[in-house]
């Protein structure tokens, strides 16, 4: 214990009161010297007391010292270590202004702006968060490095008023090592590929017994030239199918290549001077080995649905396709039309009545089929009606014929009409489309339990799903020439009438250009065997020329045409004009017969909507540049409706995916 010295209890705070003390008992000793006892022990007992308070007050004001330099040393000492923290820190605003960051986080953004990219950072928050910072989780990239962002909200004092303010703490946590050990292991996962040599049977047919090991070896050699980089197995599952397994990080590689095995391929030349095609069926996605393969055999349907000579990569369940600029080749076999055409009277005599349906602005090519199939339900005396919800300009003509007769009469009905008439066993028959959205009546398929689909355009990822049968064949120039064969090689001789021949004589003339595009020898042989009916081939023709006005209209579309790389032409129809849609259409047809062009595109904005009509002479892919807006087809012609868009704003767009594709393909 410290020694109190008896000139400390005179300290300044108590002199002044202890000396008034001193001098009042002096006076009372002066008075009586019977008050000295008293005096001198009043005395010792205030001395005593002011003596032991100092100390108290000495010791308390020394701890007091000695904890402010305590604090202040392990303040200096927590301030070094959280700015020496090894993860990157800071605390910001609500609106990025930043208020502190540590050394780590100076470090983290050298050469960076860091003021501006937390402002951007902030306004994602605030968009993703609405302003409620709780637990902020998010995933950035800087510097090529991967950081998860986590955060929390701060309330602090301001210093001059008891208000707070809310702050954000955010924390830098470096994932980059994370994501390399994922990427490794997500890459090391199996991707599955089916490949199948699209025309084997017709390279086989006629075919020297001496060339057809030779083709299988010269098409393995290839494949296996192509797929050995990969380290992966290869192996046969048919005579012209294969199926590869190879680690997912090769995927890549064979996208940016654009699967240059399709062109490869095509260099092998036997004696039947055909050239070889593939389709593959490529599978990227999570699931079990015999799931992606079960995936990857549909896939291969697709490729094969949409023509052949082409790859089309599944990944989570969207596609990609490359390839597809070979014409499709027409099948010799006449087999499956048979076996097609016994599968539907089977389904329709077990239905209790018959709906087809075409696509949406029914044209004649969707007409003529419909009224093939219902001449089939007919031949087995089954009730049978086409939906009609609208149909374009051309077909005015041939939709009234038919309403005119009377073995027609309730054939023809709306939407309301076909609902209120099918029942859970109704068969339905979609030709001429494929596709979910571009039917007459969605409501119609929606309510369908049995669909079949008869189709010739190119398989798109937006296809009506389990349909009990599918006769999908886009070698045929339209779905008139697949129902007239299904007719033409039934068990059973039908005979369809003369305006039901007319109307599928129309289809295929509409879709062939009288002829002049996509014909083989199986369209003249469905067209001989509707002449035989006794059609007016000239009075078909005549029902679709053109007046005054509309060849104006056509001529003004052509005139007002501007040409890209020399030899794509590319339109606009004007919109308020009478028959627009037939005239964007025929606009399109008429201007593949300008010298030097080889596609054409025609645009038009009618209803809220812009329609584009593609065109081809075979040197470009249509369907898949209208792919890109939504749209199909097959390769020579294509079309596409874009909702809600403004017709000049699509021509640009058209123009940048036609740039873009010229650039991938040179």
């Amino acid at each position: 214990m410290k020694k109190i010295k008896f000139s400390d209890v005179f300290v300044p705070r108590y002199r002044l009161y202890l000396i008034l003390i001193l001098l009042i008992l002096l006076y009372m000793c002066i008075l009586s010297q019977e008050y000295a006892p008293i005096m001198i022990l009043v005395s010792t007992v205030i001395y005593a007391y002011v003596l032991f308070i100092t100390y108290k007050k000495n010791e308390e004001i020394k701890e007091r010292i000695v904890n402010t330099m305590n604090s202040f040393i392990f303040k200096l000492k927590t301030d070094e270590t959280v700015l020496n923290f090894p993860i990157p820190s800071m605390i910001v605003n609500d609106q990025g202004d930043i208020l502190w960051n540590n050394n780590e986080l100076e470090l983290l953004f050298k050469g960076i702006n860091k003021q501006k990219y937390i402002e951007n950072v902030i306004k994602e928050l605030n968009e993703e968060y609405d302003k409620k910072f709780i637990g902020i989780d998010k995933e950035i990239n800087i510097h090529d490095k991967h950081y998860r962002l986590l955060g929390n909200m701060l309330n602090i004092k301001k210093k001059r008023s008891h208000e707070k303010e809310s702050v954000l703490m955010l924390y830098f946590i470096d994932r980059t090592e994370y994501y390399r050990l994922f990427r490794m292991y997500d890459d090391s996962k199996n991707a599955v590929a089916v490949v199948t040599v699209d025309n084997y049977e017709e390279l086989v047919q006629g075919m020297i017994d001496t060339d057809k090991p030779q083709l299988i070896a010269s098409v393995e050699k290839k494949l296996r030239n192509w797929f050995s980089f990969t380290g992966g197995i290869m192996t046969s599952l048919d005579r012209n199918k294969y199926l590869l397994v190879f680690e997912k990080k090769f995927v890549k590689e064979f996208m940016n290549n654009k699967f240059q095995i399709l062109d490869e391929i095509k260099e092998i030349s036997l004696s039947n001077k055909i050239p070889v095609t593939l389709s593959i069926g490529m599978v990227v996605e999570e699931g079990t080995n015999i799931e992606k393969f079960q995936n990857a055999l549909a896939t291969i349907d697709i490729a094969l649905g949409r023509g052949g000579d082409q790859a089309v990569v599944r990944k989570n369940g969207k596609y990609e396709f490359f390839g597809g600029n070979t014409k499709e080749l027409e099948k010799t076999t006449k087999v499956k039309p048979r076996v097609i055409s016994q599968a539907l009277k089977e389904l329709m005599g077990e239905a209790s009545n018959i709906v087809i349906m075409g696509h949406q602005n029914m044209d004649a090519d969707s007409l003529g089929s419909a009224m093939g199939i219902y001449r089939l339900a007919k031949s087995l005396d089954k009730d049978a009606m086409i939906v009609v919800n609208d149909y374009g300009v051309a077909i005015d003509g041939l939709c009234k014929k038919i309403s005119k007769d009377e073995q027609y009469q309730n054939v023809l009905l709306s939407e309301d009409e076909i609902l209120s008439r099918m029942t859970e066993n109704t068969l339905l028959v979609v030709v001429d489309t494929h596709l979910n959205d571009y039917v007459n009546s969605v409501e119609v398929l929606k309510n369908a339990s049995k669909v079949v689909i008869i189709d010739h355009h190119r398989r798109s990822t937006d296809a009506i799903e389990n349909a009990v049968l599918t006769f999908h064949e886009v070698y045929a120039s339209s779905a008139s020439e697949l129902v007239t064969e299904l007719l033409q090689y039934s068990d059973t001789k039908i005979v369809p009438t003369t305006l039901e021949a007319e109307c599928l004589y129309a289809g295929i003339l509409t879709d062939t250009k009288n002829f002049t595009q996509k014909t083989g020898v199986r369209t003249f042989e469905a067209a001989a065997f509707l002449k035989k009916t006794g059609i007016d081939v000239a009075s078909i023709t005549k029902a679709f020329q053109n007046d005054v006005d509309t060849y104006v209209a056509i001529a003004d579309v052509i005139r007002n045409s501007e040409i890209i790389f020399d030899n794509i032409a590319i339109a606009i129809c004007p919109s308020g004009i009478e028959n627009q849609i037939q005239i964007t259409a025929q606009a399109a047809d008429e201007l593949l017969n300008l010298n030097g062009i080889e596609a054409s595109f025609v645009l038009s904005k009618y209803d809220n909507k812009v329609y584009i009509s593609g065109r081809s002479t075979g040197e470009h892919n249509v369907q898949i540049i209208l792919e890109k807006f939504g749209g199909g087809g097959h390769m020579m012609i294509a079309g596409a409706q874009i909702e809600g868009a403004e017709v000049e704003d699509v021509k640009k767009l058209l123009i940048d995916v036609i740039t873009e594709m010229k650039k991938e393909k040179s």
